[in-house]
């Protein structure tokens, strides 16, 4: 029996044997395929990564120009709105003083090539460096729209400043944006216009374009809706073009895509829709274009070098993963056989059993583990007994913790109207046992809002804090202070003799209120009215009745002037103010 029971281990240790020379044999072919499949469907993917990133790069470009478009028309209409709304423009009575205003705009957005401000009779009343002043502009579209409200002109050559401007080497051409100016009685006073140079237009293509891009034949253009180029290269402006990205721009959605232009020349084309985020926008397309070459040159450099790499690669791996499977088996065919063998014969699994197999770091963690394993398991329990005890210990904790934090307001650390809902019945019920009156006191805070809207809410909350611990400070410990929202708190008064009792505590209270509060942004002054709502021993228990008569008499103090007392009588229900 010995014999044979000595002969199973060997058989599966031989067994595991042949299933590394499997694995290695497995590893090699592994890497083989991967390398084949690797070089057969570099191609594919390379092309296919570099269009999409081609692609992508062009769509970022026609974004981010867009955007930029949008932008600088949205800041010109608020500079219109902003110039409109100064005083001496609403005036218009002193020309010189108007020019002066809008030649320092000028001088602060230098593309805005002419400001001007014309009266309602068509005429300009003052002009930056003074051009077409007393001109006639009834005929602009943009003195008739800008009447109504603040508008953008579309993409026009220079008429009437075409021959007052300095000459340059690109013609003049220009994008108006105008608006209303109003005079103070809110009568329409004239038209405030800027004529925006289309040279900022060309700017901005030029900063978007880095000289990489420009050296690979990128090419940015701006095109009208009615298929004019307003912006490219200089055969094509001015021109009408129909491409395949022009109309799916025009149907909303920015992308890019493949296309052949009236050239010949396929080129990749990320495409865009200006005016779409922005109500005061015109509604350009705008197109970023590349020859299909150059989008796909890094592409194919990329391919040759996958090819090589591959090669080299697959040659290196199928070498390592040789040694490294054998490596590999050898130390875990030595484990595998110790665990098979204590499988085989429980009663002697003893931590000694298990050899200190080496060769590498988690080999050696396993065989430590293993031999760890019978003696600690005793120890992981002990260990998780107490683990659960503490954790019952915290839940416990944390459940008391959390039924504080329930019956609290977190602003003040005041009880909440919770904690107020229990307070209350309870005091009415000593009330009625004690023999002794209990009352109600329903505070809301005068002028906290005014306070909260010019200091902002950082002053407010220590505001609502330090009114909270005002009322702490002034009343005993026997009573019970509670924020119940906002600035509303709620003082609950026991042990009573009566009503005039009551009444002299809350005028006692309000007198120490209205004293100055130290804040960061400098001290402040707050009242507040005092609604009173007294409980007698033999009147009815119910809280919410005594909340909403102490609720009322406050409303009535603030209606006959606040920073006063109001008292609820208990007996007729009418209220009396002091």
């Amino acid at each position: 029996m010995n014999a044979v029971d000595d002969s199973h281990p060997r058989t599966r240790r031989n067994k595991l044997f042949r299933l590394a020379s499997l694995m290695v044999s497995f590893a090699c072919i592994t890497v083989a395929i991967t390398a084949f499949l690797l070089l057969t469907l570099v191609d594919h993917f390379a092309l296919q990564h570099a269009t999409q990133e081609a692609r992508l790069r062009l769509e970022q470009l026609s974004w981010q120009m867009r955007d930029s478009l949008d932008r600088t028309l949205e800041q010109a209409v608020r500079d219109v709105q902003l110039v409109s709304s100064l005083p001496l423009i609403r005036r218009a009575n002193d020309a010189a003083a108007v020019r002066k205003i809008l030649d320092s705009v000028q001088r602060s957005y230098p593309d805005y090539a002419w400001i001007g401000l014309a009266g309602l009779d068509g005429k300009v009343l003052a002009g930056t460096g003074g051009l077409l002043e007393n001109r006639d502009v009834t005929n602009r579209p943009w003195f008739h729209g800008g009447q109504q409200e603040a508008i953008t002109e579309d993409y026009h050559p220079a008429l009437l400043l075409g021959n007052l401007l300095p000459r340059t080497q690109d013609p003049w051409r220009f994008v108006d944006v105008a608006g209303p100016v109003h005079a103070e009685d809110g009568s329409l006073r004239g038209v405030l216009a800027i004529h925006l140079s289309w040279k900022w237009a060309r700017t901005l293509a030029r900063e978007l374009l880095t000289p990489a891009l420009r050296e690979y034949g990128a090419e940015i253009l701006v095109v009208r809706n009615d298929g004019m180029v307003l912006l490219g290269p200089d055969a094509m402006l001015e021109k009408t073009i129909a491409t395949d990205s022009l109309r799916l721009a025009r149907q909303g959605q920015p992308g890019a895509v493949k296309e052949r232009w009236a050239d010949g020349i396929t080129y990749v084309t990320g495409y865009s829709q200006t005016g779409r985020a922005h109500a005061h926008s015109l509604r350009w397309t705008v197109l970023v274009r590349q020859t299909e070459q150059a989008a796909m040159a890094s592409a194919h450099a990329f391919e040759r070098r996958a090819m090589w790499l591959s090669v080299s690669l697959a040659t290196a791996l199928a070498a390592a993963a040789a040694l490294l499977a054998r490596r590999l088996a050898r130390p875990i065919r030595e484990l595998s056989g110790a665990i098979e063998d204590l499988a085989h014969d429980p009663a002697t699994a003893a931590p000694a059993a298990i050899p200190e197999a080496g060769g590498f770091h988690e080999v050696r963690v396993l065989s430590d583990a293993l031999r760890e394993l019978v003696g600690g398991e005793r120890r992981h329990r002990e260990a998780l007994e107490a683990m659960n005890a503490q954790l019952e210990d915290t839940v416990a904790l944390r459940t008391a913790e959390l039924q504080e934090l329930l019956m609290r307001d977190m602003l003040t650390g005041l009880p909440n109207r919770r904690a107020l809902m229990e307070a209350l019945p309870e005091a009415m019920s000593r009330a009625h046992r004690l023999d002794r009156p209990c009352a109600v006191m329903f505070l809301d805070m005068d002028g906290f809002k005014a306070i909260n809207d010019s200091r902002g809410h950082e002053e407010g909350d220590e505001l609502l804090r330090c009114f909270g611990r005002r009322i702490l400070e002034n009343i005993r410990e026997t009573d019970v202070a509670a924020r119940l929202a906002g600035d509303e708190f709620v003082v609950v008064l026991e042990l009573l003799n009566d009503a005039t009792e009551a009444e002299a505590k809350a005028l006692s209270l309000l007198a120490q209120l209205r004293r100055p509060y130290a804040l960061a942004g400098g001290a402040v002054q707050v009242g507040a009215s005092i609604g009173v709502a007294l409980h007698l021993p033999r009147d009815p228990e119910d809280p919410a009745r005594l909340l909403a008569r102490a609720d009322q008499a406050m409303y009535e103090a603030k209606r006959k002037g606040k920073g006063r007392v109001a008292v609820c009588s208990a007996a007729t229900g009418g209220v009396r103010v002091r």
